[in-house]
C-alpha cells in the first residue's frame, strides 16, 4: 500500500510531469516529512529530467546518509528489489545505465541502485502515469515494472507491455506473481483478503495473475528475446505477509525488524528462490541484437 503523498504536488506533476524543478522541491518537501525514500526517488528523478543551474549533489548525499536501514525492511519488498537491482547489474556492463521504474510506488528501488540514472513513474505519487508514459521513444536503458502487470485487467496488459519496451533501449524487466497450477491461487488470495483486508489481494484476484504462457507468447509474437527465472518461494513469502500484519496489529515493530533483518541479511537467492513454486518469475524482454546497432521496435508477425 502506497504511503500518504502531498496531493498538492502530485496535482501539479500529473499537469507538468517533466517540470524538473517541481520534482526537486517535492524532493526536499518529502525530506521535510521524513519520507526518505520518496524524496531520494524524486532526487533521481529530477536530475534525470535535467535540473539545471542548481547544484544537487549535498543534497544527494544528505539524503544517502540519512536513508533507512534497508536491512529492517519488510523482508517480502527487501527481496524484489534486491532481485532488481542484482538483474540491471548483471544486464548491464557498469552502474551507469539509465532505467525507468514503472508503478514503482515510493521508489524505494532507487536507493538499491543509487549510481544509476533513475526516474520514477507512479501516477499516484509523483504524477507520472504508467499507462500514458511522457517520454520519447528509447529514453532509457532499462524499464523496471515490479509487481505491476498483474494489476492492469487482462485485456490490456499487451498495450501496458508494449508501451513499457517502447521506452528502453535494451529491454524490460518484469517481476511479478504468476499463476502456477496447483498453488491455490484464488484460495490463497481469499484468505489474506479475509485476514488483512489488502487491496492489492482484492486486485490481484480481480484482474487475475498472469500466466508465463502469457508472457512467453507475447515474445513471440512481438519477435523478443526472453529470459525468465524463478524468484522467491511462495509458501515464505505468503507467511510472511501473515507476519507483517500480526506484527502491526500487535505493535511489535523491533521484533518485526529482527525478523526482517536475518532474512535480509542470512538468506539470499541461492536459498530461498524455489524453482517449483517461486512467488513469482524475474523476466526480462529484449530486442534482437542487430548488427547495426539500431534498437528493436515492436511489430507483429
Amino acid at each position: 500500500m502506497i504511503k500518504t503523498t502531498d496531493e498538492s504536488f502530485v496535482s501539479r506533476l500529473t499537469k507538468d510531469p517533466l517540470n524538473a524543478l517541481l520534482h526537486l522541491q517535492y524532493a526536499i518537501h518529502s525530506l521535510k516529512n521524513n519520507q526518505l525514500y520518496l524524496s531520494f526517488a524524486e532526487l533521481k528523478t529530477a536530475e534525470f529530467l535535467g535540473i539545471d543551474g542548481i547544484d544537487i549533489q549535498e543534497f544527494k548525499n544528505v539524503l544517502l546518509s540519512s536513508m533507512p536501514q534497508s536491512e529492517i525492511m519488510n523482508h517480502n519488498q527487501y527481496f524484489r528489489f534486491k532481485s532488481l537491482a542484482s538483474e540491471l547489474n548483471y544486464r548491464s556492463e557498469n552502474n551507469n545505465f539509465t532505467v525507468l521504474d514503472v508503478g514503482g510506488g515510493m521508489g524505494e528501488l532507487a536507493s538499491f541502485i543509487p549510481e544509476a540514472s533513475y526516474c520514477l513513474a507512479e501516477p499516484t505519487v509523483n504524477g507520472i502515469s504508467g499507462t500514458s508514459l511522457p517520454f520519447i521513444d528509447h529514453s532509457f536503458d532499462y524499464v523496471v515494472s515490479c509487481h505491476v502487470l498483474e494489476h492492469i485487467p487482462v485485456e490490456d496488459r499487451r498495450l501496458f507491455l508494449d508501451q513499457l519496451l517502447s521506452k528502453s533501449k535494451y529491454g524490460l524487466v518484469l517481476l511479478n506473481p504468476f499463476n502456477i497450477d496447483g498453488t491455490h491461487v484464488d484460495d490463497r488470495l481469499k484468505l489474506v483478503i479475509e485476514v488483512t483486508g489488502a487491496e492489492w489481494a482484492k486486485e490481484h484476484l480481480e484482474c487475475t495473475l498472469p500466466r508465463i504462457e502469457d508472457i512467453e507468447d507475447y515474445a513471440k509474437d512481438k519477435q523478443l528475446q526472453v529470459s525468465i527465472k524463478s524468484n522467491g518461494t511462495l509458501t515464505t513469502a505468503l507467511a510472511l505477509v501473515f507476519v507483517d500484519h500480526f506484527a502491526e496489529k500487535c505493535a511489535s515493530k523491533s521484533d518485526w525488524e529482527k525478523v526482517n533483518k536475518f532474512f535480509n541479511m542470512q538468506f539470499d537467492a541461492n536459498v530461498l528462490n524455489s524453482d517449483r513454486y517461486p512467488i513469482g518469475y524475474l523476466v526480462y524482454l529484449s530486442w534482437p541484437e542487430k548488427p547495426d546497432g539500431e534498437f528493436g521496435s515492436l511489430g507483429s508477425k
